[in-house]
């Protein structure tokens, strides 16, 4: 479940849309814009089947394509999914080929909006908050809105964008090396993230 949750909130988090760049007007940066366009509409409609669309199908190895559905509607009901605003692109990467298709990086900044989970408490609040500005300190910068009880995380993240059958598939980058282990993420394009 914990690792259903980190999944979920890398689905969120990646679901940006694209700033237009001069010179990135070819045919395949053109459909990747539009496929991150969708993806990101998925993702603030809680379109769980779009979402799960956009998914680079692989992952489905890990947690079949059912599974995820069920996971994520029975989260998205719970209201606990993290918001996302604030997004910016701060790079998309020129597209570029490898052994089985295309792909691109694409570099977004953005804040993450999770609901203190004891707002009655203060104090639980307090060490929550310093908690995760420890975990978070080289990653993003971490405040508490007291009033409204929310964390507001500031940070960057950066996103694989894969097109090996004419479709655009996305997968947060923190997961693919998390699962380099089991081969079924291109090797190739992980190591070019480090």
């Amino acid at each position: 479940m914990k690792n259903l949750t980190l999944f979920i909130a890398v689905l969120l988090i990646t679901a940006c849309n694209p700033e237009p760049k001069a010179g990135d007007d070819t045919k395949e940066m053109k459909a990747l814009k539009t496929a991150l366009s969708k993806y990101t509409q998925a993702t603030i409609d809680n379109d769980i089947n779009s979402l799960v669309s956009f998914v680079y199908p692989k992952v489905f190895t890990i947690i079949s394509k059912e599974k995820m559905i069920t996971m994520l509607t029975k989260t998205f009901k719970s209201g606990k999914v993290p918001k996302v605003e604030n997004i910016k692109h701060t790079k998309i990467e020129k597209i570029k080929k490898y052994d089985k298709g295309i792909y691109s990086i694409i570099n977004s900044s953005m804040t993450t909006i999770i609901k203190s989970p004891r707002p009655e408490n203060s104090e639980v609040e307090s060490y929550l908050l310093k908690t995760l500005q420890a975990k978070l300190a080289s990653k993003g910068t971490v405040t508490l809105d007291k009033e409204r009880h929310l964390f507001n995380i500031q940070h960057s993240n950066k996103t694989i964008a894969i097109n090996e059958t004419g479709e655009w598939k996305f997968v947060g980058f923190k997961q693919a090396k998390k699962y380099i282990n089991k081969g079924i993420f291109p090797l190739m394009l992980i190591e070019k993230l480090d």
